[in-house]
């Protein structure tokens, strides 16, 4: 008699939920997230990286400061 075993389904996890939603153009993978970088207008995409996060209540959070904002950059790393 063959044995046969069931593969779980692949779930894809939350950061990959993102960037299919949010469709970054450039994106660097990190240890821990992403970081989304040449965004034209970075306070409405972190605006609106947000909302996606909030909206689908994903496992994700935004970070921005002046260093990533001075390449017009943010980042979104898993918690």
């Amino acid at each position: 008699m063959n044995k046969q075993t069931l593969k779980p389904a692949i779930k894809k996890d939350d950061l990959q939920t993102f960037i299919l939603l949010f469709d970054p153009g450039k994106y660097k993978r990190l240890k821990n997230g992403i970081e989304l970088r040449g965004q034209p207008d970075l306070e409405r995409n972190v605006a609106a990286a947000k909302l996606l996060i909030f909206k689908l209540k994903l496992n994700l959070m935004v970070i921005s400061n002046a260093n990533m904002a001075t390449y017009r950059a943010f980042e979104v790393n898993n918690i």
